[in-house]
């Protein structure tokens, strides 16, 4: 009877223990990134990007923080496909005029930029040469 009930006691910790690993990773809060990224919170400041905070568009930072800043542990847009990068975007930006910019190979980070904008209203960068009158 003991050798069966600790055995069942074994299994249950090592599901416990499996179903924890498995867990998603937790989110880490803006004012945790903003430690060593000042100056994106200063660039995020008052665009619609603001509330969603970091972890909105880059994922949860857990991994990324506990690996000292490991760039490989949270989602680069950078290092990131257009298909990706579009995908990601998308979560939040699905209207007519988005589908059209999601055509062909390119990455909205092509023309826009949370961080490195120069035009705070579209979040256009610099090295653009968009439209005169974006919709």
């Amino acid at each position: 009877m003991f050798l069966r009930d600790l055995s069942i006691a074994v299994l249950i910790s090592t599901l416990v223990l499996s179903v924890s690993a498995a867990d998603p990773q937790k989110t880490t809060g803006k004012h945790a990134c903003f430690k060593c990224h000042l100056p994106e919170q200063r660039t995020m400041q008052g665009t619609p990007h603001e509330e969603k905070g970091c972890e909105g568009c880059h994922g949860p930072g857990e991994q990324h923080l506990r690996g000292g800043g490991d760039p490989a542990k949270i989602f680069s847009f950078v290092k990131a496909s257009p298909a990706e990068v579009r995908e990601r975007c998308g979560q939040c930006h699905r209207d007519p005029v988005m589908e059209r910019h999601a055509e062909g190979d390119v990455a909205c980070i092509s023309c826009h930029s949370s961080h490195h904008y120069v035009r705070k209203k579209y979040l256009l960068k610099a090295d653009d040469n968009l439209m005169q009158n974006p919709a």
